[in-house]
């Protein structure tokens, strides 16, 4: 979906997009700024921006490569936080559902505001908000673990089995049952490819770990491997 810069509009609309489980969407702004919208996600945006400031709304996870203007910055309004740049490359996670709101900086520079508090953020930085405990903090990060999704394969380096399912969730549309706590602390390592069906990616993962998966319906039960 591209918008055109040059169109005349008398008001400025507000155009919403929702993604559905399981699939994923492409868009142009109207300043030429490119949106990547990932599984269960949506975005408000107007259809063309005035004023001195282009500001859009997240719910979810995005990517966004933003044109460079510096008289209007860009801003990125999830619940929790404000992501405000100049032209830059980054990823944005928010999903209700999740623990913590994660904004992960690949090229250029942007200020995430929490509260009275702003981070400034380099490349290779990530800010994070634990919802739970409410707390904020900046870290460095792999940038690949992050932003692989918008190129069709997840990787991970001792992600919990937790966080991957959590991934999986929005992806696939399940529901993840475990059959104790333990099992979500299993770490794994590896790259899988986005588009495989789930019980492949799942008996992959089971190959390398003392886990198995049983899909019945939509829900998966995670459970001890059983010799």
């Amino acid at each position: 979906l591209i918008y055109d810069a040059g169109m005349n509009v008398e008001t400025i609309d507000f155009h919403t997009i929702r993604v559905p489980l399981g699939g994923e969407f492409n868009l142009q702004l109207s300043d030429n700024t490119r949106v990547h919208l990932n599984s269960g996600s949506s975005l408000r945006y107007p259809v063309r921006f005035a004023g001195d400031i282009r500001e859009v709304f997240l719910t979810g996870e995005g990517f966004f490569e933003v044109t460079k203007d510096e008289e209007r910055p860009f801003v990125v309004k999830t619940e929790e936080v404000d992501v405000r740049v100049l032209g830059t490359s980054f990823n944005v996670n928010a999903y209700p559902d999740e623990k913590v709101v994660a904004t992960t900086l690949v090229e250029g520079k942007v200020r995430v505001g929490y509260g009275s508090k702003n981070f400034d953020l380099d490349p290779g930085m990530q800010f994070v908000y634990d919802r739970e405990d409410k707390t904020a903090n900046v870290r460095t990060v792999d940038m690949e673990l992050y932003t692989s999704w918008k190129d069709g394969y997840y990787v991970f380096y001792k992600e919990t089995l937790e966080n991957i399912m959590e991934r999986l969730v929005h992806w696939y549309g399940v529901e993840v049952s475990y059959q104790n706590e333990e099992l979500r602390k299993i770490e794994f390592v590896g790259r899988l490819h986005r588009y495989e069906r789930i019980d492949y990616l799942l008996k992959r993962m089971a190959d390398t770990q003392n886990v198995e998966f049983v899909i019945n319906g939509n829900v998966v039960e995670v459970k001890n491997k059983t010799d």
